[in-house]
């Protein structure tokens, strides 16, 4: 797909166009979007079934619409289990994601595991394209990116809005990391809202946010944990200094009989309480996916057995979204799908992504593999949110793997598959150790912010 077609289709404009750009920047002002996603709606689904997974859907989406409206919101629309809201008030949209938190706990309090599920919000204030019916622009698009670097239970918010919400006593911040933005030049800060009295530190299950080192007197230090073929835990490796490499040979965690690794293969670094991982010449690393992670043209994906490179046409897509227009018009304006899975095997099958929601398993998905033994019945989902698409592993049994191109940010949980190895990222805490730069900024960031 075209790039430069698909911008020019969109940015062509006649007179009636014209007209259109010109309308679209009077509905230009400032807005506060706020992202939802319902956590466990998966397992609820395999545990109880469709009618029952769609009911809970609906009775939780309902409960959270209610929030909103409550808090002199409105809800844009909503995508599977998760829903956009805008507020004219920042402050009553940070009240309502605290609502929407309670809420949901309360009505988990007393029920089984299985009955339980949890949500994660994500905020930010900015200039968009407020229409009757949706807003469009990099409001909406920083919105979903910071509620796709939050973990259950967990309201993470924007430094913009951070800044217009500093001096309100009524709420507690705390510093939560940095976060790459596209297509700024520089890292912004995140910050939680705390909502629970007595809210615990745990580091976000992100493959986009740099996560800080939250607690003074900790020192984090990361280990290796060699996962063999029937998923027990083999040999451990300790990352004793800031940066270790991966390699048959000559390197700090040697394979020697693996003869796929390379001499060295990867590498890995600790900085400000982050683990990255980055391949050397070129070398293949895949990480599993513990959260979810924004697509970017030509990543390569597996799902299960299949090995699939995304294709998306970025400049359309972003040109859409700063004129006002969704996926379908955009679709339809190009005459098929913006963006697609390609399998890099020699048939090369394309896989389009044409709605809001993408699933992906061996039975019950919008494209079923039924064949594939190593798939999950519900295995992996590719969503769309502004001009933006994330990707995210629902609970599958051998995980769903992006492969590193550059170097990344990984969190713990995650599984490195180097070569022929497949290795653990496991987060040990040392009390006693000096804070870490991250928790100086950390704690100078708090020093800013006022206290209930």
């Amino acid at each position: 797909m075209s790039s430069n077609d698909g911008v020019t289709r969109i940015l062509n404009l006649d007179t009636q166009q014209l007209d259109r750009a010109a309308e679209l920047d009077k509905l230009r002002r400032n807005i506060t979007v706020l992202f939802t996603d319902i956590k466990g709606s998966t397992a609820y689904f395999e545990n109880f079934g469709d009618a029952a997974g769609l009911l809970m859907v609906h009775r939780c989406n309902t409960m959270l619409s209610q929030v909103v409206e409550r808090h002199a919101g409105r809800v844009i629309k909503s995508i599977g289990d998760a829903i956009m809201a805008a507020f004219e008030d920042h402050s009553e949209a940070l009240a309502a994601a605290v609502e929407m938190q309670e809420a949901i706990t309360a009505d988990s309090a007393g029920k089984p595991e299985t009955h339980r599920v949890t949500v994660r919000i994500g905020i930010n204030f900015g200039l968009g394209i407020v229409k009757s019916n949706d807003v469009y622009g990099d409001v909406v698009n920083v919105a979903s990116r910071v509620e796709g670097a939050a973990s259950p239970e967990q309201i993470l918010i924007s430094d913009n809005l951070h800044k217009m919400a500093a001096g309100e006593q009524r709420f507690r911040f705390r510093y939560a990391g940095r976060f790459s933005l596209k297509g700024k030049a520089e890292e912004s800060d995140l910050f939680e809202i705390l909502w629970k009295q007595n809210a615990d530190i745990r580091p976000a299950a992100s493959h986009s946010m740099i996560v800080a080192a939250l607690d003074s007197i900790t020192h984090d230090r990361f280990k290796l944990v060699q996962v063999r073929r029937d998923d027990r835990p083999g040999r451990e490796f300790v990352m004793r200094s800031s940066q270790a490499l991966i390699g048959r040979s000559q390197a700090d965690f040697t394979f020697p009989n693996d003869d796929k690794m390379q001499s060295p293969h990867a590498r890995l670094t600790v900085e400000s309480g982050q683990l990255f991982l980055e391949p050397i010449n070129q070398a293949v690393a895949f990480f599993s996916l513990v959260g979810s992670y924004r697509l970017q043209h030509g990543d390569i994906v597996t799902i299960g057995t299949q090995v699939l490179e995304f294709q998306v046409d970025e400049a359309a897509l972003a040109a859409a979204s700063h004129t006002g227009r969704g996926i379908g018009e955009l679709a339809a304006m190009l005459h098929g799908a913006v963006a697609e899975f390609v399998s890099t095997g020699p048939d090369r099958k394309h896989y389009p992504l044409r709605d809001e929601l993408t699933t992906w398993g061996r039975t019950k998905a919008s494209y079923v593999f039924p064949t594939d033994t190593a798939m999950s019945r519900s295995h992996a989902r590719v969503y769309h949110r502004g001009d933006d698409f994330f990707v995210e592993d629902t609970g599958s049994t051998n995980g769903t793997f992006v492969m590193a191109r550059e170097k990344t940010p990984i969190p713990a949980g995650a599984i490195l598959r180097i070569a022929g190895q497949r290795l653990r990222i496991v987060r040990q805490e040392e009390k006693g150790k000096p804070a870490s730069a991250a928790a100086a900024r950390h704690n100078e960031l708090l020093d800013c912010d006022t206290k209930p």
